[in-house]
């Protein structure tokens, strides 16, 4: 068996592939069990999935993305929080901490963002931090907005705002930490190669 840097990329890719085609099937069942509010959830994940790979991520973040954000979702739909409460925490900061780094790729991509090898190290971090915050306030609007205006009982609080919001932060620190050491090897020289997950 092979195990190429190339014929690593494509099993990655392959395993998150499959990955976004369970979150499809998640958003079929989950609207079958009449749960709006959770089908919603798992078709905003899907987008950003699919987005993720429309405009190549490289495969290591890509996967990650795959496999966090439904995580975090499925917790959520199913109320495994409230079975493990520190469920809720290590979801928010390793989810949002893929999803930062996801975005931030998207903005080099863009390219709203100069490659890595353009930014200073520190740059890297802060942006991907400050990317992940953003996502976190944005979604803590959302499920504000789910609880108060339309019904659905999430159970939100200040207490569990700032902790989620802690958690984000840390969690998108740590991802930029890991997109720093991925262009520091040489993956983030110019964007094609980057977003290709070429070594």
């Amino acid at each position: 068996m092979s195990t190429s840097p190339s014929s690593v990329v494509r099993a990655v890719t392959v395993v998150a592939d499959v990955l976004r085609l369970a979150v499809l099937a998640g958003v079929a069942v989950v609207a079958l069990s009449n749960d709006v509010e959770g089908a919603v959830r798992f078709t905003l994940v899907l987008l950003i999935l699919l987005t993720a790979r429309r405009f190549r991520i490289p495969p290591p973040f890509d996967l990650a993305a795959c496999l966090l954000l439904p995580l975090a979702t499925m917790a959520s739909v199913w109320n495994w929080y409230r079975q493990l409460l520190w469920l809720d925490w290590v979801m928010h900061g390793m989810a949002t901490g893929a999803l930062a780094a996801m975005v931030y790729l998207l903005l080099v991509r863009g390219p709203l963002l100069p490659s890595p090898h353009e930014q200073r190290r520190a740059s890297i971090v802060i942006l991907t931090t400050l990317v992940g915050m953003a996502a976190g306030v944005v979604w803590e609007f959302y499920e504000w907005f789910a609880e108060i205006v339309v019904g659905v009982h999430i159970g939100v609080g200040y207490e569990d705002t700032i902790a989620d919001l802690a958690m984000d932060t840390l969690g998108s620190l740590l991802a930029g930490l890991g997109l720093l050491a991925w262009a520091a090897h040489g993956h983030g020289d110019y964007r094609g190669r980057l977003l290709a997950g070429e070594s």
